[in-house]
């Protein structure tokens, strides 16, 4: 994916910046016309942390999940159809442009060997996927992405990509809100979407980024104990 068309993507949950500044595609598999997922659900961190660092970790999350603010949800729930698809995608590109900035952030600073693979993962599969669905815009439209979309979820993330990734776990504090408000997104895109392409996107998005963010919470209770 060529980064250019936004920063973030930001759906879903209350504004708060100051809780990800405390505590704050990884990629969604290659979703192509055949539906194949991708290596989005083979995190490096599956086996990382003990029961009680998991627990302090999910509590943590908790507070993570939603510190973003609202504007690209709220007009995503207004459309459907033609409409709907080329917002969802548009929005959608933002939110793996922001994946990648993170993660390419992370390549620089994180310590740990599994974290640089995480990122790694990042960058790799979610560059594919912007080149992929900024491809279904024009293939299926005839447009690229939305500006006007775009600009509602760099709004909504503007605190978080405000701040760099300067250490391992703050790669994965920014990563689980991030990968939330994909998951809410693809929520709606389930009934909205017009596009079956779209569908088959949006069910390995709550797959995959699902599982990663439950490796992401393990490892960030590991750390803690």
């Amino acid at each position: 994916m060529a980064v250019g068309f936004g920063l973030a993507l930001a759906l879903g949950g209350c504004a708060n910046p100051a809780a990800v500044s405390d505590s704050a595609s990884s990629a969604v598999g290659k979703a192509g016309d055949t539906g194949k997922a991708g290596d989005a659900g083979h995190s490096t961190l599956a086996g990382h942390g003990g029961h009680q660092g998991h627990e302090a970790a999910m509590a943590q999350g908790r507070t993570m999940d939603h510190a973003m603010g609202t504007s690209g949800m709220e007009s995503l729930q207004k459309l459907s159809g033609r409409e709907f698809d080329i917002a969802f995608l548009s929005q959608m590109i933002a939110h793996h442009e922001a994946a990648v900035v993170m993660a390419e952030q992370a390549l620089k600073t994180a310590k740990e060997t599994a974290t640089r693979q995480e990122a790694r993962q990042v960058v790799t599969a979610q560059t594919r996927e912007i080149t992929q669905m900024t491809g279904w815009l024009e293939q299926w439209y005839g447009v690229p992405p939305s500006k006007a979309q775009q600009a509602l979820v760099n709004a909504d993330m503007k605190s978080m990509m405000a701040m760099p990734v300067t250490a391992d776990k703050l790669f994965y504090e920014r990563m689980i809100p991030h990968h939330q408000g994909a998951i809410d997104t693809s929520e709606l895109a389930l009934t909205r979407a017009s596009r079956s392409e779209a569908k088959t996107l949006a069910r390995q998005i709550l797959r995959d980024q699902k599982a990663e963010i439950a490796a992401y919470r393990k490892w960030l209770g590991n750390s803690a104990r």
